[in-house]
């Protein structure tokens, strides 16, 4: 069907439709896309309850244990307001690096506090044979 100026009554309509199904599809192909795991699971003051068992292993240097849910808690002593925070977890085959970061400050305490961070193992790594390496980066 035409209108008197001979443009079709029904294209507008279709049109709209089109731009409105494009529009879904984009709006469904974002929102369905996979996040990225956020990198640190959880963060708490103190040092793991498998580190606070042998006092001994325990000193200024920064360390992990390997929870029985196959997470990593990174543990590192450092000021209370600016602690070392994980900025990357990689593998190569079962040895994992742990790049350890202040993120925060400049107005830091210059306290010694123990923070442990809890991270997930990156997919492929052994739990049973998995080796840590965990490493302070200097940011200045």
């Amino acid at each position: 069907m035409t209108t008197g100026d001979g443009t079709r009554r029904w294209l507008p309509m279709r049109l709209a439709i089109i731009a409105l199904v494009v529009l879904v599809a984009l709006l469904v192909a974002i929102l369905a896309r996979p996040g990225q795991q956020e990198l640190v699971l959880e963060t708490y003051r103190g040092l793991p309850a498998a580190a606070e068992e042998d006092p001994a292993a325990v000193d200024l240097e920064p360390g992990w244990v390997l929870g029985e849910d196959g997470r990593l808690a990174v543990y590192a002593v450092g000021s209370s307001t600016c602690p070392w925070t994980p900025t990357s977890v990689t593998a190569d085959g079962d040895r994992v690096t742990v790049a350890l970061e202040i993120v925060d400050g400049p107005q830091c305490t210059a306290d010694l506090v123990p923070t442990t961070h809890v991270v997930a193992l990156p997919s492929g790594v052994d739990p049973d044979r998995v080796e840590v390496d965990v490493r302070l980066v200097d940011a200045v």
